[in-house]
């Protein structure tokens, strides 16, 4: 998980002064590292979420520790000029500093920011997101109020781990451990959407019951509106008796909403519900999105639906505008786009997502024309139509060809959602280098307990601001 739980009774106790940090932050030392300790004062966050520490002209990283903590830590290695470390003991803790929610949380790699209070998650990803536009002269006179939901089981989408110890003959279910590839073990995800079939102890007595348990890799949780799917990998075919298992262990919950999938190399099959399985879908403003076992949907519904009404209501497009939805995925901005205006030009890279567009657009009766093109190319937009408006959201690699042409086109309004606050940075000085101006922004926390955070920004194109900009650099 980012790679990003309802407790808030736990949030609330803080860490005593002295108190040793817990095995996420220490880690077993290494003999060769047991003489190299230091006690650091933290300065700031950086974009990881990692504790910054300076001495001198020295510059250290600690994991877990928060600004204006005083800390033990191990020096753990210098890389890029930077010193990594591990933290020992908190001995002046800061006043946002938590107990974690999660028991899991100081081994699982799933989240890194549950030790922080939300209020302080939020107010620090605003930092930083203001940090890395200051970077690049990009000036916001409006900051939208950040958008938020509950920040406990709110993640609808996740794929487990799996895997059977030969040496202690144990099964492991759950996610990579922090800065590790083993797997650790888990009983319920905090962040994870909140049902009786994700109790993982129960899964891991499940397999150990199996004649291959090997045979599994993965468990994949997608939570729609209308059914909680669970796709379980094999990497070999199970035995008919390890599948009627796996059947008998979801039915036991009889819960008629939950589907169970098995997935292979070449093949998906449903196993439960014997008889054909309802489409999977979810509702973005009061349309019904379909969506694949494999499409790619924005983790946090109640954050996704803020940010479409959002988007919707800054890019503002009329009933006669053309609009471009660019990196549309499978509908999410596009479809209630369309019902607004008189045609949404929805482009992406992959078939099997355009043809996806195309049939959610003729099912549901909307203006909307699915578009193939690499949006990575040079002249990737050639021979599409002048849009009066564009809603962009990229992968974190940004936009650079794209802004290119919209530069080109001198596109009215643009509304740019970033997951990578970096590559926004330098799109955003390309655009208003070239003529564009940010009219606001905000951030909205996609990943609550996690250092991720989403931008949306509306950009309106003057014809002075390119000059003005050009000045400002000059003096």
């Amino acid at each position: 998980m980012p790679q990003s739980r309802n407790r808030k009774s736990s949030h609330a106790a803080k860490r005593s002064p002295g108190r040793r940090a817990t095995p996420r932050q220490a880690p077993a030392l290494r003999p060769e590292t047991q003489s190299q300790c230091l006690t650091l004062t933290v300065d700031s966050l950086n974009s990881e979420g990692q504790g910054v520490a300076r001495r001198g002209r020295e510059v250290y990283f600690v994991p877990g520790a928060l600004a204006g903590e005083e800390v033990d830590v191990v020096l753990d290695g210098r890389r890029k000029k930077v010193w990594q470390t591990r933290l020992r003991k908190v001995i002046q803790p800061s006043d946002q500093r938590v107990e974690p929610g999660c028991p899991h949380y100081h081994k699982c790699g799933g989240c890194d920011l549950q030790h922080l209070s939300y209020a302080a998650q939020v107010a620090a990803k605003q930092a930083r997101v203001e940090r890395e536009l200051h970077r690049q002269h990009i000036e916001v006179d409006h900051w939208q109020a950040a958008i938020t939901a509950d920040p406990w089981h709110y993640r609808r989408k996740a794929r487990l781990g799996v895997r059977c110890s030969k040496t202690d003959g144990q099964v492991y279910i759950g996610f990579r451990e922090s800065s590790s590839s083993h797997i650790t073990n888990i009983d319920r995800c905090q962040v994870l959407v909140d049902h009786a079939v994700l109790d993982w102890q129960a899964w891991r007595e499940l397999l150990t019951t199996f004649d291959h348990p090997d045979r599994i890799s993965q468990i994949e949780v997608i939570q729609a509106d209308n059914a909680l799917a669970l796709v379980v990998r094999e990497l070999k075919p199970l035995s008919g008796a390890d599948r009627q298992r796996l059947v008998a262990f979801i039915e036991r919950f009889d819960d008629p909403a939950v589907q169970l999938w098995l997935k292979s190399s070449d093949a998906v099959t449903c196993l439960v519900p014997h008889q054909e399985a309802e489409g999977l879908f979810h509702r973005v403003q009061d349309l019904e999105l379909s969506m694949g076992l494999d499409d790619f949907i924005q983790v946090n519904a109640a954050v996704n639906r803020a940010m479409v009404d959002q988007a919707l209501s800054w890019l503002a497009p009329k009933q006669d505008d053309v609009v471009w939805d660019l990196f549309a995925g499978h509908g999410n901005f596009s479809m209630p786009l369309a019902k607004l205006s008189q045609q949404v030009v929805a482009v992406e890279v992959q078939d099997s997502m355009v043809d996806s567009l195309r049939r959610q657009a003729e099912k549901l009766a909307l203006p909307l024309l699915g578009k193939k093109a690499d949006l990575s190319q040079p002249e990737c937009l050639a021979g599409l139509p002048q849009p009066h408006a564009v809603l962009l959201d990229p992968p974190r690699a940004g936009a650079a060809e794209v802004s290119d042409a919209l530069v080109q086109r001198q596109v009215p309004r643009i509304v740019y959602v970033s997951c990578d606050v970096a590559t926004l940075a330098r799109d955003l000085a390309k655009l208003c280098g070239a003529g564009y101006r940010v009219v606001k922004a905000g951030i909205m926390d996609m990943f609550p307990q996690t250092h991720h955070v989403e931008t949306m920004v509306l950009l309106e194109y003057t014809a002075g601001t390119k000059q003005q900009h050009q000045k400002k650099h000059e003096s």
